[in-house]
């Protein structure tokens, strides 16, 4: 009898910090993509929900909170976020892995940068193929993967090419899995994707601004990044993280 094989879907949130520009690249000198792998998003999502709520006792954040019905990563300090990846990872650690995408302006040209959708779906592509796939513990037999992705970050065109693209790339070409679904989601609604805003921002942090706080917060999150390791575009810089 031929031995089946078993499939698993896997859903993974995407949201970025930084910019894709050619402008004042000395203040803008990074973007960031943050991925997070997972096949028990629910449980994540508790733990994450239980640090937000010890965040609402302050009245700073119960005051984002009711004005915008989130907070986003940029307004949380990197110590405050240290306690809520710190009950992520007691009681989830084995249960998600990171990507971390960065790409260096100083590094791209300018007819690459010119569509960001371009720029953005093919940056994905390099990864998915050359880390993901080689490196992660859930790369073997996936059914479905399945992309959320805050919208309010994504050029409007990337979202009529990007499902399609990967779909082509990974299920035709060169197959990963047998079926992609790309959602495009507001990230008030979405406790996941808020929690992988934080993430991005927290290796942006690191990056461009030097965050003394974040070389704790980054070394925490590094032990759950697949590889052990940035994976950096375009592959002939340098960069370092702050540690």
């Amino acid at each position: 009898m031929q031995e089946t094989r078993e499939t698993k879907d896997i859903s993974v949130f995407i949201d970025e910090s930084g910019s894709i520009t050619k402008t004042k690249v000395s203040q803008n000198q990074y973007f960031v993509i943050a991925l997070l792998f997972t096949r028990d998003s629910l449980k994540i999502k508790r733990q994450f929900r239980k640090g937000i709520a010890s965040l609402l006792k302050k009245p700073k954040y119960k005051h984002l909170m009711d004005r915008d019905s989130e907070i986003k990563g940029s307004e949380v300090s990197e110590n405050r976020k240290k306690a809520i990846y710190d009950r992520i990872i007691r009681n989830c650690g084995n249960d998600f892995e990171l990507g971390i995408i960065v790409m260096n302006n100083d590094h791209t040209t300018d007819d690459f940068i010119k569509n960001h959708a371009r720029t953005f779906n093919y940056v994905l592509q390099l990864y998915l193929d050359h880390c993901f796939r080689h490196k992660s513990k859930f790369a073997k037999n996936v059914h479905a993967m399945n992309l959320m992705i805050d919208e309010q970050n994504i050029a409007t065109d990337t979202r009529y090419t990007l499902d399609d693209y990967l779909e082509q790339q990974f299920t035709v070409y060169h197959p990963l899995c047998d079926h992609f679904n790309v959602e495009y989601v507001d990230s008030k609604q979405h406790s996941m994707i808020q929690l992988i805003d934080f993430i991005a921002n927290t290796f942006y942090r690191n990056l461009e601004k030097h965050d003394e706080i974040s070389k704790e917060t980054v070394e925490m999150l590094m032990e759950h990044v697949i590889g052990g390791d940035i994976f950096l575009f375009p592959n002939t810089h340098d960069t370092k993280l702050f540690l």
